[in-house]
């Protein structure tokens, strides 16, 4: 009479446990993302007012509008700040879901222990 352990089954429960840890992370760290840039979007919208002003001034006055302005000094500023919003938001999604799903996964683990 021989025993077999049976190791199959723990191991499909903790690739399941890990699996939606990383799935709750993931999505925690999309929404994170997402809403980061929309914060960043209006933010730099409301600081670019001056951008604006300078593009309805060279729109009323034509070519020669343009000669008077500095649009693309501030048309670069505005580039530079936006990209700085995106890698912010990419850092605050990636720390986000990497902090939720290690929270998740220890948990499930906690809870699967418990039981």
């Amino acid at each position: 009479m021989s025993i077999v352990h049976n190791t199959t089954v723990p191991r499909q429960n903790w690739l399941g446990r890990l699996a939606l840890a990383l799935l709750i992370g993931l999505l925690a760290g999309i929404l994170t993302y997402l809403t980061a840039r929309a914060i960043g979007s209006v933010w730099l919208l409301v600081n670019q007012r001056e951008l604006v002003e300078a593009i309805q001034q060279a729109l009323q006055q034509g070519v020669m509008g343009l000669a008077n302005s500095n649009l693309r000094t501030l048309r670069m500023i505005a580039e530079a700040q936006q990209r700085w919003i995106a890698e912010l938001s990419i850092w605050l999604g990636l720390g986000v879901g990497l902090v939720t799903a290690i929270g998740m996964y220890i948990r499930l683990e906690l809870n699967a222990g418990a039981s």
